[in-house]
C-alpha cells in the first residue's frame, strides 16, 4: 500500500466514523473544517471517533498531540504518523 493509499484509507475511515456519529452521509463531512464546528459534533462524539480509530488501527494516539488537533485533516495526519511510527 502506497502512502497515498494509506492517507486515503485513513481519511475515508475517519470521514465514515464522523458520519456515523453525526448521523449524516460521509460526503457531508469536510475534514478541513474545525472538528467542533461539524454539525452535531460534541466532545463525547469526538472521543468516540478517536477511540474507534485507535481500535481500528490498534494504536494509541498521544494525548498531548491530540490537544493540538483542530481539523479532521489534523487527526488524519496524527493517525498516519502514529501508524508509521513517526
Amino acid at each position: 500500500m502506497s502512502e497515498n493509499d494509506s492517507s486515503s484509507e485513513v481519511a475515508d475511515a475517519l470521514r465514515t466514523a464522523f458520519a456515523e456519529l453525526l448521523q449524516c452521509d460521509p460526503i457531508e463531512v469536510d475534514l478541513g473544517t474545525h472538528i467542533m464546528e461539524l454539525p452535531g459534533m460534541d466532545s463525547m462524539k469526538l472521543v468516540k471517533a478517536v477511540v474507534a480509530c485507535e481500535k481500528r488501527w490498534q494504536i494509541a494516539l498521544d494525548e498531548d498531540e491530540l490537544f493540538e488537533v483542530r481539523t479532521g485533516e489534523d487527526l488524519c495526519f496524527l493517525i498516519e504518523a502514529t501508524i508509521s511510527g513517526e
